[in-house]
């Protein structure tokens, strides 16, 4: 009789303990379906995009051009040179010499003078051994233009002329440069005195241009 007192109150123990872990297992699984429910209606679905459809690639093949070339024409022989213009001819001016001691003598005559001479040479004036003949400036052979060029001169003792001077001239500066270039390359036997070169100044010479008719 007492055995069956004291077993009464535990397992009226057992069977509350078991009731509240039931309960409590029970309400914690109904927490998680509620929040998992939560949780559900919270996240928006989102589609992914669609990707884009691509479709077949046709590769076009380059025609083959074909380029002809033009034929090569010919080359042809170079045509004749027309014949070139008449060249003016140079007339050749005459000189006219304004000094005593010079003489007149024909433009570019070359003079050989003779040394062989004996003690009468000891004393002498500026004698021409050589002239060239000037050069008829083109302008005035073409526009028919005539004149004359007076110039002055020293001749040095080694017989070259020097100190060049144009005097006076018609028409004016038309022919002074040729005559004072041709003037420049005459060659003189210079003066002597006493048996020695020494040069002689104050020389003139006129030159004048003439075309030929």
């Amino acid at each position: 009789m007492y055995l069956h007192q004291t077993a009464t109150p535990n397992f009226h123990i057992n069977v509350r303990a078991l009731g509240s872990i039931a309960l409590g297992v029970i309400m914690t699984f109904g927490l998680f379906v509620l929040m998992a429910k939560l949780v559900e209606q919270d996240q928006v679905y989102v589609a992914p995009e669609p990707l884009p459809t691509i479709g077949p690639i046709t590769l076009q093949l380059e025609e083959e051009v074909t380029v002809e070339r033009p034929p090569l024409k010919p080359i042809e022989p170079p045509t004749a040179l027309p014949p070139s213009p008449p060249m003016i001819e140079e007339s050749t001016p005459n000189e006219t010499f304004s000094t005593a001691e010079v003489p007149t003598i024909g433009v570019g005559t070359e003079f050989i003078l003779d040394t062989s001479m004996g003690d009468g040479l000891a004393d002498q004036q500026a004698t021409p051994a050589f002239r060239v003949d000037p050069t008829y400036p083109v302008d005035a052979a073409r526009d028919g233009i005539e004149g004359w060029v007076k110039l002055s001169y020293t001749v040095a003792a080694n017989g070259s002329v020097t100190d060049i001077q144009v005097l006076d001239a018609q028409p004016k500066r038309m022919f002074d440069r040729a005559a004072r270039r041709a003037l420049g390359k005459w060659k003189y036997k210079p003066k002597m005195e006493d048996g020695k070169p020494i040069s002689q100044g104050n020389m003139q010479v006129v030159l004048e241009f003439k075309l030929d008719q």
